[in-house]
């Protein structure tokens, strides 16, 4: 089969012809149509993992996929063959990833049917951005009429955190390049500020001069983070998704929150695709490319350039 793959921690993602996987009892493997592409598919390759998790190799990249049941173990009892499924597909030992034609996923994790009304290219766009999105925003616990700033507003999780806020009625100022003003106001962003003239967070402190309620940060470093939480009023929330948060500072400023560590779940899944079904949450597919042209497609987003989301499209 085809696939994107490292031969070591740190090598550049290259396309190679691989076994295709085979099937434990408890797994089944699926034709991948579309992977999405994550800032977490990079960060496996450079060794995210390494200690805590087994890997194989050459390490496939990938973690999220929506594609067709091709077979199923002895154990599986929630899916059949034919069956349209889609999630992330992030197990041990990490390696058999979604950049390819076949990856195989375990039954019991992240995973669930496609449902009517969602197309496969948006399924496999969802799931760890959007689980993300809706783990922040559920830390943030912000109510309607609640101001937001949610800086890197333009990737996949702040597209997504951006139009689930404003859904339940939180007034969203975006902090992303006036490339993505038109894209993000279209999400439900009442303001976006452009912060690479450096001027962002004093952009922010004069539209809401008495602080906001709370933080979403999908970029900064510690220091970073530390500065932004400038904005926010005593009382109010900030979390972040770089685990660059300091924790007792951030009780000592009178504010909850800190780091948000993703927990894939069937029930967040569930979640996400029911907030698609009810017209909530539009999945922001902004371009499907090859399978040879996900290596590119991920060293742009690892240098910032992403803009929503990106999927690999196996059929092509």
């Amino acid at each position: 089969m085809r696939a994107v793959a490292v031969s070591r921690f740190h090598a550049p993602p290259e396309v190679m012809d691989l076994p295709i996987p085979s099937v434990g009892p408890a797994e089944m493997l699926v034709r991948v149509a579309f992977a999405g592409i994550n800032p977490l598919d990079w960060k496996i390759g450079e060794g995210f993992y390494e200690g805590s998790r087994p890997h194989v190799f050459p390490l496939v990249l990938g973690v999220d996929a929506a594609g067709t049941v091709e077979a199923v173990g002895p154990e599986v009892t929630g899916f059949r063959v034919g069956e349209r499924v889609f999630g992330q597909f992030l197990h041990s030992p990490v390696g058999t990833g979604t950049y390819a034609d076949h990856a195989p996923v375990p039954e019991g994790i992240a995973v669930g049917r496609i449902p009517e009304g969602l197309r496969t290219e948006e399924a496999a766009a969802l799931p760890t951005a959007g689980m993300t999105a809706l783990a922040c925003l559920d830390a943030l616990a912000l109510a309607p009429g609640n101001s937001l700033v949610i800086v890197g507003a333009s990737g996949g999780v702040g597209s997504y955190a951006t139009e689930l806020a404003a859904a339940r009625g939180v007034k969203v100022t975006a902090v992303a390049r006036t490339t993505s003003t038109a894209r993000l106001r279209s999400l439900g962003a009442v303001e976006v500020v452009d912060p690479s003239a450096g001027a962002g967070l004093a952009a922010v402190s004069q539209i809401h001069p008495g602080g906001v309620d709370g933080l979403l940060d999908l970029m900064s470093d510690g220091a970073g983070f530390t500065r932004w939480t400038a904005v926010v009023r005593r009382g109010g929330a900030a979390t972040i998704t770089t685990h660059s948060a300091d924790v007792e500072a951030l009780k000592r400023s009178g504010i909850r929150g800190g780091n948000v560590d993703l927990q894939p779940s069937t029930n967040l899944l569930e979640r996400l695709t029911r907030e698609v079904i009810d017209h909530h949450l539009k999945v922001p597919v902004e371009r499907r490319v090859r399978l040879d042209a996900a290596p590119t497609a991920l060293a742009e987003l690892k240098a910032g350039r992403g803009s929503g989301k990106t999927v690999v499209d196996l059929a092509l």
